[in-house]
């Protein structure tokens, strides 16, 4: 960084790209606060460019809004020392996501620099991109890489370079980025430019600025348009195995995701209109830690051990506080209250929610009963119940007096407003007829029926009246890849595991049941075994299946004792679905792919780097369905599937893989050199992730695909139930529950502020407002065509609307001083920012 000030300092260069992101000057400015103004000059100046992301994000299994909070913060910080690059820069991702021009025109970014993922019949380098919004970016594709200038710098074949990158174009003027991974500043480019024009009269090399080469290839007439994403390895390795590498880093943060995303944020919102001053710097903070963590290659897991426990680290610590704080802040909300209540239930989205909440009540005796604000009789299911000593401690154990508690888990149906809240009175020592639950091996509710059995699990569907016999199984295969990619063993051996010899237990209740399925799978202990097809490993496995009452997603948490190197584990849904394509949500969208890819037969023909198996990503789902049914899985971290079968009839998502190198070469799905490092092998002993996992998530049956309704349910799963009880029994129920502080200033009232009322379109965001005087709401639709009159939004005080972009900047005034407000028409795939601003 000191050089690249000195060198333009010093006019030995002219212009200089920061690569993209913040992240980088952020470090910097911490260690040398002193250069900021050197920074500034050369920002302001048009000389240093810098922004417009935080890091370069990972695109295939990062969220839309985590974008969105990335792309803010970069702008922000750009801004403020001078000025941000208006170009949407990123040009290393493992595969380019059909919604990355929505995202970039919501932030008025109009031109686009990346590398990897065009397929063989859009062999162009510049073109137009489009959403299925409509929106558009104009495209620099950097077919050849974007360190090919380092030729420029390093080789005297000037010609053959400036011929390599003249080819799949007619246009002309032709980009030439100088530049390479931790590359320092070239302080003989001006030299190297003049030697490169005085050895040929072709063409003509000029420094410039990517702002400025934008302006002149906007005006190249007959540029194609291209819609969709390009994750084809024609140009480059895509690492399509990628998705699924180091899945304990893809579970954090995935959950910080959530946690900030739909927890959080809302309750800071919130928070405000109840007397509590927002924070927006700690919301920063912790966003930034995320980012630093889904850079492509953090989010990717493909780096050393030390690196990769580094990228854990940053997210546990920022989980930490993102816990901390939303604890704060639920017990801030409810620490004033005139009403006799103890338990307080909150709910962060903008619609009602009905559904039923797990939680547990500390009480002195193990008998109580619940009364809702009313003074009616709450009805609740016992799950457990345990007796807890709270004895002051001393050495000799038989000193200590006993002081028993009770913390008893109990499930119970409550409906809450949206942005609200609802309260429970807890009246002790009342023998209260509770739902007891039953001891089955059979547990179902409104929407299915489970039994497990010697022939397996079967799943009847009540609505359809269909029955999946082994409906849930598990594939486990070999993995002779590397922390860039799945690829299958050379001498493979794939088992299909069933829960067949396993124990079984399971409780049947009216509004919870669940289903706990223990047991072990025989596996090969590495790939020298799995070569000889033998078997001396037991995998411990813990299977849980849930039920609610009127919840239409079956729960699913699968705990593993992973003691087997090299292998992958799959969990397979069974289906009678013969699917043609798979269905996945994208970070503002839903996309539709061919469960066969159309070059999977001919790739090393036509020069492909990698075989372009039909391993996709989902962030949130995944689906398969017909006219008839539609089944989906909902993922809580898991983040790569595929549709498998002989007809097409499974849906098999990936729990984890374990590989012991950071590159290999010459996998049986990517031949040719290593990726990372070509000339070393890195042994990586933690991506073998040895050790208890678990994995979450949902399955739904449905008669028809909605993406929407996914998403809502996906949103349900994601949130742990947002409850806080005032008592002073155990002072160890949260991160800060052992502390003191003051009750709220404000008596807890019920406000419910925003009341969306549109049940087609997917609530992505509630969060503040840049300054904090209001909300901000965001929509979208997921669906491939418009929604008309899709529905009202309702408010709790007479408010002002505006229509924001993704940076919360104002586009359009809207409608001042109402208290409801129709939602005009959504066109196919739309995203709609709302900014909610109360009259005091």
């Amino acid at each position: 960084m000191d050089e690249v000030l000195r060198a333009l300092k010093n006019n030995v260069i002219d212009y200089y790209l920061l690569d993209g992101q913040m992240s980088i000057i952020d470090d910097y400015l911490e260690s040398v606060p002193e250069n900021a103004p050197e920074l500034r000059k050369f920002i302001k100046a048009g000389r240093l460019f810098v922004g417009p992301w935080y890091t370069q994000v990972d695109e295939m299994v990062t969220s839309g809004e985590s974008m969105v909070r990335n792309l803010q913060q970069g702008i922000k910080l750009s801004s403020e020392l001078g000025r941000s690059v208006p170009i949407g820069y990123l040009p290393d991702s493992f595969g380019q996501n059909h919604d990355i021009p929505k995202i970039y025109n919501g932030f008025g970014i109009k031109n686009a620099v990346f590398w990897r993922g065009m397929p063989k019949e859009k062999s162009v380098r510049y073109f137009y991109w489009t959403s299925d919004d409509n929106s558009k970016v104009l495209v620099a594709n950097l077919r050849n890489g974007y360190p090919v200038g380092v030729d420029l710098m390093e080789s005297p074949n000037y010609s053959d370079l400036l011929h390599k990158i003249s080819t799949d174009t007619n246009v002309n003027n032709l980009v030439l980025p100088v530049g390479g991974d931790q590359r320092p500043v070239d302080f003989n480019l001006k030299q190297r430019i003049k030697e490169a024009n005085d050895s040929q009269n072709e063409f003509k090399l000029v420094e410039g600025t990517y702002p400025e080469y934008f302006k002149e290839l906007s005006k190249e007439k007959e540029l194609p348009t291209y819609s969709g994403e390009f994750v084809d390895p024609s140009t480059s390795k895509i690492h399509r195995g990628i998705y699924s590498s180091r899945a304990d880093l893809k579970m954090l943060y995935d959950r910080l995701e959530r946690l900030m995303t739909y927890e959080v944020e809302p309750l800071m919102a919130m928070a405000q209109y109840h007397g509590i001053e927002t924070k927006p710097g700690i919301i920063s903070q912790i966003w930034k830690t995320i980012f630093r963590g889904q850079a492509h290659d953090s989010a990717g897991g493909c780096n050393s051990d030390e690196t990769n426990r580094d990228i854990y680290h940053r997210g546990e610590v920022a989980l930490q506080l993102g816990l901390s704080l939303k604890g704060y802040l639920l017990r801030k909300l409810s620490s004033n209250v005139t009403d006799k209540m103890d338990l307080f239930f909150w709910n962060p989205t903008v619609s009602p929610i009905t559904k039923v909440h797990r939680t547990y009540v500390i009480t002195q005796n193990p008998d109580f009963k619940l009364v809702n604000e009313k003074g009616d009789k709450v009805e609740y299911q016992v799950i457990k119940q345990d007796k807890i000593n709270r004895a002051v401690l001393r050495h000799n154990e038989k000193e200590m007096v006993p002081d028993y508690y009770y913390k008893t888990t109990i499930a119970v149906v409550l409906t809450i407003q949206p942005t609200d809240w609802t309260g429970i009175l807890i009246k002790e020592n009342v023998v209260d007829k509770n739902i007891v639950p039953k001891n089955s091996d059979v547990i179902e509710n409104e929407y299915y029926l489970i039994s497990m059995n010697h022939s397996g699990l079967t799943l009847t569907d009540k609505n359809s009246g269909k029955i999946y016999h082994d409906f849930l199984t598990v594939e486990d295969g070999g993995d002779e890849g590397d922390t860039y990619d799945y690829s299958p063993a050379y001498k493979d051996w794939i088992l299909s595991l069933n829960f067949n010899d396993s124990e079984t237990k399971g409780i049947k209740g009216e509004l919870y049941s669940s289903l706990s399925i223990k047991g072990d799978w025989s596996l090969p202990a590495d790939l020298e075994e799995r070569s000889k097809k033998q078997k001396s490993k037991k995998l411990k496995y813990n299977l849980q299946l849930t039920l609610e009452k009127n919840n239409p997603v079956i729960g699913v948490a699968l705990n593993l004792a992973n003691n087997v190197l090299d292998h992958r584990l799959r969990m397979v849904i069974n289906t009678d679905i013969n699917a043609k394509n798979s269905y996945s949500d994208t970070p503002f969208g839903t996309i539709e792919r061919p469960v066969i890819d159309p070059h999977l037969k001919d790739w090393k023909d036509i020069g492909y780097h990698e075989e372009p198996t039909s391993i996709r990503p989902f962030l949130h789902f995944t689906n398969i369905h017909n006219s008839e049914s539609s089944v989906s899985f909902i993922g809580l971290g898991e983040k790569d599937f595929q549709v498998i079968g002989d007809s097409f009839s499974s849906l098999a998502v990936t729990l984890f893989r374990g590989v012991g190198f950071l590159g290999r070469p010459d996998l049986l799905r990517r031949p040719s050199d290593a990726s990372g490092l070509q000339t070393k092998y890195v042994p990586t002993p933690d991506s073998q992730l040895q050790g208890d996992m678990t994995f979450r998530g949902g399955i739904i049956v449905d008669k028809k695909f909605d993406p929407s309704k996914l998403q809502r349910e996906h949103n349900l799963l994601s949130v742990d139930d947002l409850f806080y009880q005032n008592q002073d029994i155990d002072k160890f129920t949260m991160r800060v529950q052992y502390f003191r502080i003051n009750k709220n200033i404000e008596t807890l009232n019920h406000k419910s502020l925003v009341n969306v009322k549109a049940d087609n379109l997917v609530e992505s965001s509630f969060t503040s407002t840049t300054d904090g005087t209001g909300l901000v709401v965001r929509l979208y639709n997921p669906f491939k065509n418009t929604l008309k009159n899709p529905g009202s939004i309702s408010l709790y005080d007479n408010c002002n609307i505006k229509i924001l972009d993704l940076n919360n900047q104002v586009i359009e005034n809207g409608v001042d001083n109402v208290k409801e407000y129709e939602l005009s028409s959504f066109g196919p795939g739309e995203i709609r920012t709302f900014g909610i601003y109360p009259i005091e």
